[in-house]
């Protein structure tokens, strides 16, 4: 019966990828709905806190956006005001600058050319070129990208069309966030139900733990980027930080975000080579701290991803949805790895993987009474379910006492390690139990 609900549970799991491949080529149609359905997914718990004192779900919809139109608000009334000040404080400090670099990169340039004349005038006449042949094509796209943004007016009415629908369908999709969880586990087969509540549980566990801690890593980066940048006296400090800790919320970008625009500024501003250091050492310190102490602590091994794992998720999500799928590649990828680890669990329980029998072998050797003591354990756990084992002396075999050691005494079944050294009768059946199909 195990074996056959794995199969079933493989099944639903191959229907669910043919349900995601179907959204996927459906994205553009039904991307309203999926963004609506998060936001739903996000204001659930709060909707079930009001629902819980006897007051409407709808206020749990209407708080969150009312905090997300509020942060809007802010960046407008406190961030705007300042970055166009900073914007003309910039162009004020334009002739500055091409005095800087008159002053500097041409006498480098003039140097260049007096010391390696002919390389120089190979290095030029492969930039002209280059211009030449490539500079009429840029341009070219340059006027066909805007004379396609000027004319998708269609394109701008269908974006004000979505403002408008995500948030109706959100508070829909909130009020009947119950209903829509009840009328999704009718469609389960019943057989493996349990199996299945069980992966999304775990799913929507860590979704829960990834967007808390990474809130909070967030925060905290913006925070420490904002002292930072404070105190090396970059331009925008105020700014810069703040967006850096807010990108923070897609791995990487933040970092990559901050640090090169904060480097800009500081090099243009101050037009040295230590206030740019300065700013690459506050954001390393940053991300050291980051490494080291806020996503272990705030993520944890529960949630933590292998950083190849995240990069994947980040170029897949950007290169298949665009800028939405780089926001959601990574929470998608850390319940895609809740998946995968129960479906690699239902295929090493699988007649696929384990066959048709059940293979135990016990390792032994001889004069060691711990091996003697564990196999008296061991023969009537088994002979109760009618399953034969054998048995080896690892000093019989160079390869076997290689690979054992002193370990032994050793049970395997199908080839992974059930239990070895010295074991209570009763953790003994318990690991059987866990591990020896019932239908056996």
């Amino acid at each position: 019966m195990r074996r056959r609900n794995t199969w079933r549970m493989l099944l639903v799991l191959s229907a669910a990828i043919l349900i995601l491949g179907a959204l996927f080529a459906w994205s553009r149609v039904l991307f309203p709905v999926m963004v609506a359905f998060l936001i739903a997914y996000l204001t659930h718990p709060l909707a079930s806190f009001f629902e819980r004192h006897r007051l409407p779900r709808i206020l749990g919809f209407l708080v969150i956006l009312l905090l997300f139109v509020s942060l809007i608000l802010l960046i407008f009334v406190a961030f705007l005001p300042a970055i166009v000040h900073e914007l003309m404080f910039l162009g004020q400090k334009l002739p500055s600058w091409q005095e800087f670099m008159e002053k500097h990169i041409g006498p480098l340039l003039a140097d260049l050319e007096e010391r390696y004349p002919e390389s120089y005038a190979l290095l030029q006449e492969r930039l002209t070129e280059w211009a030449q042949q490539n500079l009429p094509s840029i341009a070219q796209r340059l006027v066909s990208w805007l004379a396609g943004l000027i004319s998708s007016a269609f394109g701008l009415v269908g974006i004000l069309v979505n403002l408008i629908l995500i948030p109706v369908i959100a508070a829909y999709l909130t009020v009947d966030f119950h209903r829509l969880l009840g009328t999704l586990r009718l469609l389960v087969p019943r057989p493996v139900l349990p199996s299945v509540e069980k992966v999304m549980q775990d799913v929507n566990q860590v979704l829960r733990d990834f967007l808390k801690g990474q809130l909070l890593v967030a925060m905290a980066l913006g925070m420490m980027y904002t002292a930072g940048l404070l105190l090396v006296r970059a331009p925008l400090a105020l700014v810069v930080g703040p967006l850096a800790g807010f990108f923070s919320l897609v791995p990487y970008l933040g970092f990559v975000f901050g640090m090169g625009m904060a480097s800009i500024l500081t090099l243009l501003e101050y037009q040295d080579f230590w206030h740019p250091v300065g700013v690459l050492i506050s954001f390393a310190l940053a991300q050291s701290v980051d490494g080291w102490f806020l996503t272990p602590r705030l993520l944890g091994k529960r949630v933590g991803l292998h950083p190849v794992w995240i990069l994947v998720a980040l170029l897949l999500g950007g290169q298949l949805f665009g800028l939405p799928g780089i926001l959601v590649g990574v929470p998608v990828a850390a319940a895609l790895r809740v998946v995968l680890r129960h479906a690699m669990q239902a295929y090493r329980e699988s007649l696929l993987y384990l066959g048709a029998g059940t293979e135990i072998v016990f390792y032994t050797r001889d004069g060691c009474s711990l091996c003697e003591e564990f196999e008296r354990t061991l023969k009537p756990l088994l002979e109760r379910r009618a399953i034969d084992f054998r048995r080896l002396n690892v000093d019989s075999s160079p390869v076997l006492k290689e690979r054992f050691g002193s370990r032994v005494p050793v049970l395997e079944i199908n080839g992974e390690v059930a239990a070895e050294g010295r074991i209570i009768p009763a953790e003994l059946e318990q690991r059987l139990e866990g591990v020896l199909p019932k239908s056996t």
